[in-house]
C-alpha cells in the first residue's frame, strides 16, 4: 500500500494504460481465435448440407468453395 502512496499520479496513469492495453489486447486475440472457429464450424456445417441437398435432388454437390488465407 505504502508503494501506491509514494508513486506519482503520473506513474500511477502509467501503469494503468498500459495494464489496460494488455487487457485489451488479450481479450481481442481470444475474441479473433473464437471467430475463427466459429466460421470454420459454420462453413463445415454448410457443406455437409449443401452434400446432403445435392444427394437429396440427386446433383453434383456444390459445397461452397470459401478459402481462407493460412487456414486448410
Amino acid at each position: 500500500m505504502s508503494r501506491l502512496i509514494a508513486a506519482s499520479p503520473l506513474v500511477l496513469v502509467g501503469r494503468w494504460s498500459t495494464r489496460s492495453q494488455e487487457g485489451a489486447r488479450r481479450n481481442a486475440m481470444a475474441a479473433c481465435t473464437t471467430l475463427a472457429a466459429r466460421r470454420l464450424e459454420r462453413l463445415d456445417v454448410e457443406a455437409f448440407i449443401a452434400d446432403c441437398l445435392a444427394r437429396r435432388t440427386g446433383t453434383a454437390a456444390a459445397a461452397p468453395s470459401v478459402t481462407m488465407a493460412g487456414v486448410s
